[in-house]
């Protein structure tokens, strides 16, 4: 049984790359593990994302995808990215404890304000997977960091919407998460890499429709 799958071409190149399976899951591992390190200020989350995404797009596209290149990218994305970072983290904060509230009947309705919060969580965390993956595609057209995010927002919202079965694929993805960190928490770690490449599978995906 082969191992091996054909990815995108690449400028200039008529045929696809041949892509390791086997290669991308570790790549795939390795670029979660970090992007969970950035993430940890939480602030960080979109930049470190936009980062692993990029760095999963060179590995399946054939370009440099070495540590060294994540970091750079990592580096590059963080500027104009504080203002989303920051209600990225607020968010963040404030579902988590809707969800513990509503889990333990301290809110009133917990029927309705936990379904209501999950899929509330589901929605901003596809938005931000967008939004991630689309930063690469404009951090090379402007030098105002900041309207780099303002417009890799608005393409997210807009592709989110016009590609709507690739934002079921990434609510799938982010249940599969959920699942895998309620079988065993320890899976937290793997989560990041998973999220990573089903965003860069998803914007592959888009591009070729």
């Amino acid at each position: 049984m082969s191992i091996m799958d054909s990815t995108t071409p690449v400028p200039g190149r008529p045929e696809p790359l041949p892509v390791n399976r086997f290669a991308l899951f570790s790549e795939t591992l390795l670029a979660g593990v970090l992007v969970l390190v950035l993430s940890i200020p939480l602030v960080t989350i979109p930049a470190a994302y936009a980062a692993g995404i990029a760095h999963l797009e060179r590995h399946l596209s054939g370009r440099d995808d070495s540590v060294r290149s994540l970091w750079g990218t990592f580096r590059a994305a963080l500027p104009g990215s504080w203002k989303l970072g920051i209600t990225t983290a607020a968010a963040a904060v404030v579902i988590i404890l809707n969800l513990l509230l509503a889990w333990v009947g301290q809110l009133p309705g917990p029927e309705v304000v936990l379904p209501a919060t999950l899929v509330l969580a589901t929605c901003a965390t596809i938005l931000l997977l967008r939004t991630a993956s689309a930063w690469s595609d404009f951090a090379g057209d402007r030098a105002d960091a900041r309207g780099t995010w303002q417009s890799a927002l608005a393409a997210a919202q807009s592709i989110s919407l016009r590609d709507w079965t690739g934002s079921v694929l990434l609510a799938v993805a982010i249940f599969g998460s959920v699942v895998f960190v309620w079988m065993l928490v320890a899976l937290f770690v793997v989560v990041p890499g998973m999220l990573v490449l089903a965003s860069a599978a998803v914007k592959i995906r888009s591009a070729r429709a």
